[in-house]
């Protein structure tokens, strides 16, 4: 590593790192050990939560391209230790005013490319909670941009550091994206970039045996499907039933399915469509939904239907855990889309674009208009436990990003497990469609011959999630990198 980035680490020598550590002040956990030790060296200056996760997300955006970057977006969740108050914030990309609808599901090229919303994203956390310089919290990606050889890039990220984040949508930088974004075809204009905002939302709060667990709203999908799921098994003894039993698999992955199938029909921008979130986490839904499961038996798509609504009333990714010394605390999901997004760098400032409307469909409510955000799994979660931190929680994955996150909070909540054997246990993943339930090898035999023998058909994945978690335990925060992948934590 050459010198100028190590000097910027110098601040975290003797710091703990590793894919678990317990702190006592401050930790947080990435999927990049180098943004591990930045954000550690943001924290142990003085800063904030918020300054730790600007500095961080900008740093993965240069050390892991393919997941997200300037050119991305994402959501967040943050607790305010002063107030005791939670937050969510919304800056997934949104469909560019020009866009058509037979260009829904775009996935390559400049064509599928939505207006992005990362450094707004940004720009308003800090503005909010952040402490430290602006030009502080660029500069680790500025040096890693440099020292890596990428040239326009660099600059780029030294006019953000110079002008502030919104000469990315006003300036010089949104000048340049939308040009060159019309001279290769795209619908993105400068006027798309001038009236992008990032958007609070109140948080969607879901209870579950005394925790609190707090997600965004729609546009993200998360809080429906771990809200529905969890409302779904609450009458089942999953305790007794055993951890990992093909039993319980077997309930998990029927909830699952039938959350999703809510999920698809009624989850897209909050802007332009009701969403019913009162009947869809009613437990007159829940109690409908679980009458049609067969405690020892999967139950075919064909032999589902839908409970009457009046009656009842991607994909790569990052996330992003930190905790502060001051009890602050922010969940934070970054992406690009697709794996390198669409693909599309814009010429002469080394930004890496999203592919947005690859993740709008034909269909009412996630269908694609101009200015509209698609539905997304991203989940950033933190959970309450007595009106305090508990856990701070969120994966990459796609659609398994919920079902991910679901299960290492059943294992902790239900089972008693540590959060680092909650977090290495093996997962399953179950939507809508297709019905096969999606398994990680590590899941043993016995349980996979037991789901076999209730005619569940199934299907062997390397790895499902990437969860990156915190857990405070007394004094301490216990910071878990997911052990599947390559990521860090670190703390003090």
């Amino acid at each position: 590593m050459r010198r100028a980035l190590a000097v910027l680490m110098l601040a975290a020598a003797s710091t703990s790192f590793g894919s678990q550590v317990t702190a006592t002040h401050a930790a947080i956990a990435t999927s990049s050990p180098l943004a591990t030790q930045i954000g550690v060296r943001v924290l142990k200056d003085g800063g904030s939560a918020a300054d730790a996760a600007v500095a961080v997300a900008l740093l993965i955006g240069v050390a892991q391209p393919e997941s997200s970057g300037i050119g991305g977006g994402g959501m967040l969740t943050y607790y305010e230790s002063k107030t005791g108050a939670i937050w969510t914030l919304d800056f997934l990309s949104t469909a560019p005013a020009a866009v058509k609808p037979e260009m829904a599901g775009t996935r390559m090229g400049v064509k599928a490319v939505g207006t992005p919303g990362l450094l707004a994203g940004l720009d308003v956390l800090y503005r909010k909670f952040g402490v430290r310089p602006w030009k502080a919290l660029v500069e680790p990606a500025i040096v890693l941009a440099r020292e890596t050889g990428k040239k326009e890039l660099t600059t780029t990220l030294q006019r953000i550091s110079d002008a502030g984040a919104r000469d990315f949508y006003e300036g010089e930088i949104g000048n340049r994206i939308a040009s060159k974004v019309k001279d290769a075809g795209g619908v993105l204009g400068f006027q798309d970039l001038r009236s992008y905002a990032a958007v609070w939302r109140a948080p969607m709060r879901i209870e579950f045996n005394g925790y609190h667990i707090y997600l965004p709203p729609a546009p993200s999908t998360g809080a429906i499907v771990i809200g529905e799921t969890l409302n779904i098994l609450s009458t089942y003894d999953l305790r007794a039933s055993g951890f990992e039993s093909p039993k319980t698999i077997h309930l998990l992955s029927e909830a699952l399915r039938r959350a999703s199938i809510d999920r698809t029909h009624y989850i897209g921008d909050p802007g332009g469509t009701r969403i019913p979130y009162r009947d869809l986490l009613s437990s007159a839904r829940a109690d409908a939904w679980r009458k049609t499961i067969v405690p020892d038996r999967f139950t075919p798509a064909g032999g589902l239907t839908e409970p009457d609504m009046t009656a009842t009333q991607s994909g790569h990714t990052t996330h992003i855990s930190i905790a502060d010394s001051g009890g602050n605390v922010v969940s934070m999901t970054l992406t690009l889309g697709d794996e390198s997004g669409s693909g599309f760098v814009v010429p002469g400032t080394g930004v890496l674009m999203n592919d947005a409307l690859a993740a709008f469909s034909s269909k009412v409510p996630n269908s694609l208009e101009g200015g509209k955000r698609a539905a997304t799994p991203l989940s950033p979660a933190i959970v309450l436990k007595d009106n305090h931190p508990l856990i701070a929680i969120g994966s990459p994955g796609g659609d398994a990003i919920p079902s991910s996150i679901l299960q290492v909070l059943l294992n902790v909540i239900v089972y008693k497990k540590s959060l680092g054997d909650a977090v290495a246990a093996p997962r399953i993943q179950q939507s809508d469609a297709p019905e096969d339930m999606e398994y990680e090898r590590t899941l043993s035999q016995e349980t996979i011959a037991g789901l076999l023998a209730m005619g569940q058909p199934v299907a062997q994945r390397e790895t499902i999630g990437d969860v990156q978690a915190l857990m405070f335990d007394g004094g301490n925060i216990i910071a878990v990198a997911d052990p599947r992948h390559l990521g860090a934590a670190g703390g003090f």
